[in-house]
């Protein structure tokens, strides 16, 4: 939803991607999506897959976490990583998930842009 409203702003493909640390192919489908239906249309897209066994309750912990700063989990500094994201649902919810669908979750609350790139 943060890509498909920084393309309405008059946004770059290239620039959301690399703000967003998206890819560029999936940005261009995000552009699509705005193109013929607007936001509404970004948010019926699927990211494919089975269902999440995340309620929504749980969708609203890993937002407001991480809205927050993750030194308040016990980590050295306050950046996001997917790394420290996936250990914390996995400490807190008992699944373990792989390294995309951990940005896909991100994504879909909009805040994948939060999550830095690195591995650690």
């Amino acid at each position: 939803m943060t890509a498909g409203q920084r393309l309405l702003d008059g946004a770059s493909v290239d620039a959301v991607a690399e703000r967003l640390h998206l890819c560029t192919q999936t940005v261009k489908r995000y552009e699509a999506a705005v193109n013929s239906g607007g936001l509404a249309a970004l948010q019926k897209m699927s990211v494919g897959g089975r269902s999440s066994v995340l309620d929504q309750e749980a969708l609203e912990w890993i937002a407001l976490t991480l809205r927050g700063p993750a030194r308040a989990h016990g980590f050295e500094s306050d950046a996001w990583t997917n790394a420290r994201l996936r250990g914390l649902i996995e400490q807190r919810y008992g699944v373990r998930f792989s390294r995309v669908y951990i940005w896909q979750i991100a994504t879909k609350l909009g805040l994948g842009h939060l999550l830095s790139k690195s591995r650690r």
